[in-house]
């Protein structure tokens, strides 16, 4: 199979050689005749391959013009390549401009999807002009988009469906439906991908439903396949309206059942009225507090919001949601006191191995698969032509270091020498040649042959790479609060204008991410380059406060949807990290500080700050029936039960956030190592009940009795 691949690609970059040499219309026969591979072929069996090819080289953007002459009913269509369908537009980008690009690929480094082709693009972008980023910039910005929640299907899942996407084919999957528990088969019609909070999904025409749904690639199983071996499933789909997926709040993806009404404190009413301003409305008060009234469609989810921000925020109405939030309170109150003092039994032993495993990955090491998109290997002959051929400038011979090719297309050495061999046989017909290169020790030789300098330039990007390009441009653009974002955008226009058509509906769309307003990302971003104090106000979710504090900031560091600060904190004496979205106000002050070793390995993108200099400690967490769905998809379960409900372990660096996180499940998450955060807990839901009136509330009797650790299974 491999040498049949091979024998391919050389036959279709000789007809793309062929018809570049002549730069004249020619008909079927004399390509028939004349190019390599076509040769020894029945008439049938080379239209057969020949209008293969013609499909395969425009689904890499070189697209065949074809005219039939008007005045010779009996001469067949002509088939031409005319340059402007194989150069890419040369494109001036200034050294900013150049900087943002390859930034885009060094931060995307091993974790974006699409790497490959977007290494390709930038190789045809930037042919001949070295990179100019250099290690500052490398230094102080790190992205993290997939998290740690990255399987090797979700990647193999992405794979078929953008190809499903582009083709508009129907797909088939078994699909787990977490809401209701349930498994089946699914038939759909891709219409494009999603990415929010460090997980892909897919919207589409849902054949069971007739509608327009959204399913997260994590939870289809198995295979994904088309339905029929048709070249089209379905019509190109009229405009989507995605805004119900990617613009709302998590309480509004439901139907609407009611409007809410949420007091807050002047500690976080500036806060929701940046975050969450866009999905209600916010009631400035005189002492700057304020009122969010916003429409929901889940009550458990805007519960789960509101608690989450501990006493800073108080359900007003309507009546019932109100009730809950008390009732919520009270189990969490009550089933963290019962046995507070009596240590539970130990959760089973983990199994072989699992105990020395390693610490959940930081965002500065994601652990996701290599190469998740095989490269078109076409676009990479191309480049690599272009590339060795560019080397040689007026000359005919060049010599150019093997390391220095491998790391421009990231290839291994038997790569690299098995390409070269598949150039030396690309001719243009009557053995004329493009080039001749071989490895010469830690080097590549080449020698420029006949009609070498018309592929000096780069070819067009291919559908794919321009569209890799764009999402990385997306990616970055929205989520690189740095100068480098200004670059990115007038980076974006000229390849727009460059690629035309393949610059369409990229096929991916971005969720919302939070971030800082402009005055404090531009602040922020300015102390970092000029290495100067930065003084803020900042928000502690955790303990709910306000503090002043000067800081020295290192690094910008994006985890899922949000982007973290790393700095020396002068008020705590040692590093902290920041939530950018939580910095109400930055103030660059002329006083520089010389850099520290910052440990950004410790980042921990779920908790306040960084554990300073050791692993994050583990919480045990009992989880009903109701929620363990939800939270085994997120944390690692130590211990299932026959109910349905699990023991998993979140990982912490800050007691204030944990407390916070097992207070917002309302009760159905309990508590259970460490024993003496308990009392902890129950103190924290007292207080909150306190902002209600209701703290001496009988709990209600629970529909599942939180089990000890190591009961029966």
């Amino acid at each position: 199979m491999a040498q049949r691949d091979d024998d391919k690609l050389v036959r279709q970059l000789s007809l793309v050689a062929y018809l570049m040499s002549l730069q004249r219309p020619v008909t079927a026969e004399e390509v028939h005749e004349a190019v390599e591979g076509y040769g020894g072929m029945s008439e049938q069996a080379f239209l057969r391959r020949f209008y293969s090819d013609r499909s395969e080289l425009e689904g890499v953007g070189l697209k065949l013009t074809v005219e039939r002459p008007s005045d010779d009913p009996f001469q067949g269509d002509l088939y031409a390549l005319p340059p402007e369908n194989y150069y890419l537009p040369p494109i001036e980008f200034d050294d900013a401009e150049l900087s943002a690009l390859h930034t885009c690929l060094f931060l995307l480094e091993g974790q974006f999807a699409y790497a490959e082709p977007l290494r390709l693009a930038l190789q045809h972008l930037t042919l001949g002009r070295p990179s100019p980023l250099d290690d500052r910039a490398a230094s102080t910005v790190a992205v993290n988009l997939l998290g740690s929640g990255s399987p090797a299907e979700v990647a193999s899942h992405l794979i078929k469906i953008e190809a499903a996407i582009s083709r508009r084919k129907t797909i088939r999957f078994t699909y787990y439906s977490i809401g209701r528990d349930e498994r089946s088969e699914r038939e759909v019609d891709p219409y494009t991908l999603l990415y929010m909070a460090g997980n892909w999904y897919l919207v589409g025409h849902a054949h069971e439903r007739d509608a327009l749904r959204c399913f997260r690639l994590s939870r289809i199983e198995g295979r994904i396949t088309f339905r029929s071996r048709a070249e089209h499933d379905f019509p190109p789909p009229t405009e989507v309206d995605l805004s119900r997926y990617r613009d709302r709040a998590p309480w509004q993806l439901e139907d609407p059942a009611g409007t809410a009404r949420v007091a807050l404190s002047p500690t976080i009413a500036w806060w929701v009225d940046r975050m969450f301003g866009g999905h209600g409305t916010v009631e400035g008060r005189v002492d700057g507090s304020a009122v969010y009234t916003t429409e929901y469609g889940s009550r458990r989810e805007l519960l789960t919001w509101v608690l989450g921000l501990g006493p800073e925020a108080e359900v007003v109405e309507p009546a019932d949601l109100r009730e809950a939030a008390v009732a919520a309170l009270v189990l969490v109150r009550d089933r963290h006191r019962a046995g507070a003092a009596e240590r539970p039994r130990p959760a089973a032993p983990a199994a072989a191995g699992e105990a020395d495993a390693a610490p959940p990955p930081s965002a500065a090491t994601p652990a996701v698969p290599e190469r998740l998109v095989p490269v078109e290997r076409i676009s990479r002959l191309l480049a690599l032509m272009a590339r060795l051929l560019d080397a040689c400038g007026r000359s005919r011979e060049a010599s150019i270091p093997c390391a220095e090719l491998r790391r421009e297309l990231n290839l291994s050495q038997p790569a690299l020498e098995e390409d070269l061999t598949l150039l030396n046989l690309i001719n243009f017909g009557g053995g004329c040649y493009a080039l001749y290169a071989q490895v010469d020790g830690d080097a590549v030789t080449v020698q420029k042959e006949m009609y070498g300098d018309q592929f000096a330039r780069p070819a067009r990007l291919s559908p794919l790479e321009a569209k890799a390009l764009l999402w990385a441009l997306d990616f970055i653009g929205d989520r690189l609060p740095i100068v480098a974002e200004r670059a990115l955008g007038s980076a974006r226009r000229k390849i727009e204008q460059a690629v035309g058509d393949a610059a369409g509906v990229t096929g991916v769309e971005l969720g919302r991410v939070y971030t800082a307003n402009a005055g404090v990302a531009d602040a922020v971003t300015e102390a970092i380059r000029e290495d100067r104090v930065l003084e803020i106000e900042y928000w502690t979710e955790s303990r709910g406060a306000i503090t002043r504090r000067a800081v020295e900031p290192h690094l910008l560091m994006n985890a899922r949807d949000a982007w973290y600060l790393v700095a020396h904190c002068r008020r705590a004496g040692g590093q902290r990290t920041f939530r950018l979205d939580r910095v109400r106000s930055a103030r660059v002050l002329d006083e520089r500080f010389d850099r520290r070793d910052i440990d950004a390995g410790q980042y921990l993108p779920w908790a306040e700050r960084a554990a300073g200099g050791g692993t994050a400690e583990r919480a045990s967490v009992w989880c009903s029936p109701q929620i363990a769905r939800w939270l085994v998809e997120e944390h690692r379960p130590a211990e299932r039960f026959a109910d349905g409900s699990v023991l998993i372990e979140i990982p912490y660096a800050s007691q204030d956030w944990l407390v916070k996180e097992v207070v917002k499940h309302q009760g159905e998450a309990v508590l259970f190592e460490p024993v003496a955060m308990r009392g902890v807990v129950a103190a924290h839901a007292e207080h909150m009940l306190g902002r209600y009136g209701r703290a001496r509330v009988a709990a209600p009797a629970p529909a599942h009795a939180a089990p000890r650790p190591g009961a029966a299974q």
